[in-house]
Parts: C-alpha cells; structure tokens; sequence
C-alpha cells in the first residue's frame, strides 16, 4: 500500500465516524507513522509504506476513532515555533492561545518581569521565554500530572530564564510582584460539558476545562488577588470563554484599571487584558 492509499483508506474511515477534518487527521497520522514531516507528502505519496509504518498508522488510526485526541497519541502538539510533549493530564495548546502570545508581548519591555497562572503543559511560558529571552518568567501549576509535561517540555528546550512552580494561584510566588500576569485557566461553564466534542470532554483533564457553574470560579479569584503581584502600570492577560467575557470584564472593573476584550483571529471575543 502507498502513502497515498493508506490516506485514502483512513481518511474514508474517518469520515464515515464522522471526523469533520478526516482527510487532515489521515494525512497527519500517516506522516508520523512513517517519521516524515507532513509538507513532504507529495514527495512519498506514491511510494510503498513500510510494512512497520503502515502497522503503527493503523495503531494510531484505532485510537483516534475511539476519540482520543492526536496529539495524545502522538506524544507532542506544535505550539508555535515549539514541538511540545503532550498527554494525559496536560491540556492540548490550542491555535487561539498560540495568536495570543503577539498580544502578551505587545509593548512589553525587555527584562520584564512574567507569571504564568496554570501553565499546563507549559506552552504560554516557554512560548514568551524563548521569543523574548530578556524575560524572566515563573509559572505555577496546580496539578501534579500537568506539571509534570511543563517541566518535561523546559528540560528539553532548556530556557535559563523559565521556572516552574506548583501551587494554588499566586501562593508559591507571595511577595513577589509582575510585570504581566497572563492566565488560560478552566473557563468553561459545567453545563456544557455535554457540548464538547468527544476527544476533549473524554480525554482532557476536568480541572484544566471547568470553571463552575459559569465558567469564572478560578478566574474571578485569580483577577481578585492580580493586583497585589503586579507592578505600577503592570497588566492581565487571561483568556476567556466567549459566553463569559462580559462578566469577567465586569470583575476585572472591581479591581483593575482600563479592562479590555480583545478578539481571537477567529474574530471571538477570547481575551481580558486590565491595567494596575
């Protein structure tokens, strides 16, 4: 069987399961399966695939029609210019956080001072440290498991200017003050669990999805205790459900100045950006 067949094949599969991108899904499991980057395609798509490639892309293909996410499977997701260690227990980077990063670092001046509020598998912070390495960024993270690929991923690309913290929030980085705080914490309101698509409401880690009730429990709190970390004319950065922007921005107001939504490059409001 070729490249392209074996595309073909698992494609159809895909779309019979109903995959919205199933011919993108095929293409990429049959790229790693057979260890080839994924621009290189057309230049394999006619050739036999490897007796060995061919048994791990059906291996792939297995899990991924019982909904577990690509990136799970893989062991990695691109995040920007970074390939990062995924899996169980991380959140998967998505395309809205990785737009974001130009927003956080718009006017940020060098040598300043960055906390990352649940860093998950530690995209947002790796992303500002390697671009800007005059930053110094800290990142707290709760859970154990995500931590755990965070510092997985700042082992591999060993940035000098990134730690990595667990705890609640601001507790382990008390006393300490910010030039930028940016957050993607669980935002998303428990009544739409059901609303989500298979592979993120079955695979996903609950405390890294689900805000509460309105999708703010966390949020609220991290915006409540912001301006005691930050610096005079330090900000906020935190990304947001749509259905919830107007009332974090409202909580914002209670404690911050200049509150701001910002679009996603979808054209959704994702961002809450407030001053000291």
């Amino acid at each position: 069987m070729t490249f392209l067949e074996l595309k073909k094949d698992l494609a159809q599969r895909f779309s019979q399961a109903g995959f919205e991108a199933a011919d993108l899904e095929a293409h990429f499991i049959v790229c790693e399966a057979a260890g080839i980057p994924d621009r290189e395609f057309p230049l394999y798509a006619h050739e036999p695939l490897a007796s060995e490639a061919q048994a791990r892309a059906e291996s792939f293909a297995a899990r991924r029609l019982k909904n577990e996410p690509w990136q799970y499977i893989f062991g990695h997701a691109p995040f920007r210019d970074l390939e990062l260690a995924v899996g169980p227990g991380c959140l998967i980077p998505r395309p809205e956080t990785e737009y974001s990063i130009d927003l956080m670092l718009d006017g940020l001046p060098y040598g300043a001072a960055v906390c990352e509020l649940g860093v998950g598998s530690g995209a947002i912070s790796l992303a500002l440290a390697s671009e800007r390495p005059g930053l110094t960024v800290v990142g707290v993270e709760l859970s154990p498991a995500a931590l755990r690929w965070a510092e997985l991923n700042l082992k591999k690309l060993a940035l000098p200017n990134v730690t990595f913290l667990q705890g609640d929030l601001f507790g382990p980085v008390a006393g300490r003050k910010f030039d930028l705080i940016v957050a993607n914490l669980p935002y998303i309101p428990e009544s739409d669990r059901d609303a989500l698509p298979p592979n993120v409401r079955g695979y996903e880690p609950d405390e890294a999805l689900f805000g509460g009730a309105d999708g703010l429990d966390v949020i609220a709190r991290a915006l409540e205790q912001s301006p005691s970390f930050l610096n005079p004319g330090g900000r906020i950065f935190f990304e947001l459900d749509p259905c919830n922007a107007d009332r974090a921005f409202e909580l914002a107001s209670k404690y911050l100045n200049k509150p701001a939504l910002l679009h996603d490059q979808y054209g959704a409001v994702r961002f809450l950006t407030a001053q000291k």
